[in-house]
């Protein structure tokens, strides 16, 4: 009976102690000042500037890592036509040197003075003759030859080869990838992560998390004035805040998306190059050594290599454009700076009025975005399709640009190659 008494006691203390708690010096029950209104109000605020930024992550990510996917896709496409290239030429020269090989043999084979020099030729156009001249131009033209120029140019654009060019790229838009830029962007709009900017905003509007501003507000330790200035200040400094953290994150990747195309298709043309100068390299070896053994050199057909389904010839010279010529209503058009450059004009752009003054000598043409008219030494002049923009380079109509700077231009559609002779 003591023990249930002893309870009772104890269990009527704590409720007076409770009311104690909410009572006045007057003797009457303290209410709460505080106004829920105002509290349900930041809470909506800040819900709302979770769901703006989160919804902006997911578009940013979204938008990168469709960017890297193109690119991705653009250099393995581009890897495997110059696989295509180099196999059908080594298999084209074959042909044609093992043929010659067949002829010489018919013509000197029964003189046994020429056996030494058939083997020599042979050996010279066998390609899997080590150290043959065309031995050579194949093992640099193989992809699975560890260091070879092709193989080189495979891993760099291989996102699974640790360090290479695209591997770095992938990890940046990869927001799983600790470290990375994507990855700091995204914990810093997530409230969930512990210490990031959403996550000290949550706090601070949170009435219930213990220090906070709103939890001071609704246990009455500062007034709705101050309150309202400060919450709403600390809102305001966080949507910049975040606002900034954003626009860094995209132009950190930016950058390394620009610096990436920049190298790989630096990469790429520097492989073409070395590959073409190593053919020609092992066509004179095997040509001298043929004029020096049976009295005259050997031609071969030139090989071009481009990754432009319309390729571009300038002054005898293909072209490599970063963005590849398109064709509108059967106009093609290029990449605005590199065609105004390679056909000796300097060029001004006025961003704000998305228009180009391109000079040389005295002529001047100057074309506006989007425009079907253009001013050539202060005359109008139509074109059939305007300047526009494609995957973020100006193009315009590649005809007009080369014929107004004083080019001849000729198209050959089997082909589909444009040959222009600047005068």
């Amino acid at each position: 009976m003591k023990k249930k008494i002893s309870s009772f006691y104890y269990l009527l203390l704590a409720i007076a102690l409770m009311i104690g708690s909410m009572v006045v010096p007057g003797g009457k029950l303290q209410a709460a000042n505080y106004d829920k209104t105002f509290i349900d109000q930041i809470e909506e605020k800040y819900q709302a500037l979770e769901d703006k930024f989160t919804r902006q992550y997911k578009n940013d990510l979204k938008k990168e890592e469709n960017n890297y996917e193109h690119f991705l896709r653009k250099s393995s496409d581009e890897q495997k036509l110059l696989e295509k290239l180099l196999n059908e030429d080594i298999s084209y020269l074959e042909e044609v040197f093992n043929a010659d090989y067949k002829k010489l043999e018919a013509k000197y084979g029964a003189v046994n003075s020429y056996n030494t020099k058939l083997n020599q030729y042979k050996n010279q156009i066998n390609p899997d003759y080590s150290i043959g001249a065309m031995w050579k131009y194949s093992k640099e033209s193989d992809k699975n030859y560890s260091t070879s120029l092709h193989w080189k140019l495979k891993t760099q654009i291989n996102p699974d080869y640790s360090t290479s060019l695209m591997w770095k790229y992938k990890n940046e838009v990869n927001p799983s990838y600790s470290t990375s830029t994507m990855w700091k962007y995204s914990n810093t709009v997530n409230p969930s992560y512990s210490t990031s900017l959403m996550w000290k905003l949550r706090n601070e509007s949170n009435p219930d998390y213990s220090t906070s501003t709103m939890w001071s507000y609704k246990r009455e330790y500062t007034t709705l004035e101050n309150t309202k200035k400060s919450i709403e200040s600390i809102l305001k400094t966080g949507d910049e805040e975040l606002q900034e953290a954003r626009n860094s994150a995209i132009n950190t990747i930016q950058k390394l998306r620009n610096r990436t195309i920049s190298d790989v298709e630096e990469l790429r043309d520097e492989t073409v190059n070395k590959l073409i100068k190593q053919r020609t390299t092992s066509l004179e070896d095997i040509s001298s050594l043929r004029d020096s053994l049976f009295g005259s050199g050997i031609q071969v057909k030139p090989l071009y290599i481009s990754f432009n389904s319309i390729k571009v010839f300038i002054d005898g010279e293909l072209q490599q454009f970063e963005q590849s010529p398109i064709i509108i209503k059967g106009n093609t058009l290029v990449p605005m700076r590199a065609i105004f450059e390679r056909l000796g004009a300097t060029i001004e752009w006025n961003q704000k009025q998305q228009s180009v003054l391109a000079t040389k000598g005295d002529t001047t043409i100057n074309l506006k975005i989007g425009s079907t008219l253009v001013l050539k030494n202060g005359q109008d002049i139509k074109l059939a399709v305007p300047a526009q923009t494609t995957n973020s380079y100006t193009m315009v109509p590649l005809r007009f640009i080369s014929e107004a700077l004083g080019a001849e231009v000729k198209w050959n559609g089997d082909t589909q190659t444009i040959t222009i002779t600047t005068q």
